[in-house]
């Protein structure tokens, strides 16, 4: 983490804008990591859930692919994950709040 000494108000706005530019990039960041985990997840989950299995027993699970081609089951994922997403980005917004000391 980079430490800036703040000498006068020059050097104020400078750290704020790197600060906000950063907070940005992290906000990005978050953003894509969430589309990307709302898109897999569901493979994700199977995939850590089933590949021990599949390691030693070298077979296919057609039950596990069958529920992750379920319409259904992946919207009430998706459901889930957008509220998930939600909460996170009301905390981040509440955290960048409190970073720039803004009310409110």
């Amino acid at each position: 983490m980079k430490h800036t000494t703040i000498h006068n108000m020059d050097t104020l706005e400078k750290e704020i804008l790197r600060l906000r530019l950063k907070a940005k990039t992290t906000e990005d960041e978050l953003e894509k990591n969430m589309d990307y985990l709302q898109e897999n997840y569901a493979a994700m989950f199977m995939h850590s859930f089933t590949k021990k299995k599949r390691e030693h027993a070298g077979e296919k699970h057609p039950v596990f692919e069958s529920l992750l081609k379920n319409e259904h089951l992946n919207a009430a994922f998706n459901k889930i994950s957008e509220q998930v997403a939600d909460k996170a980005s009301a905390h981040i917004e509440t955290l960048v709040d409190k970073l720039f000391n803004k009310k409110s």
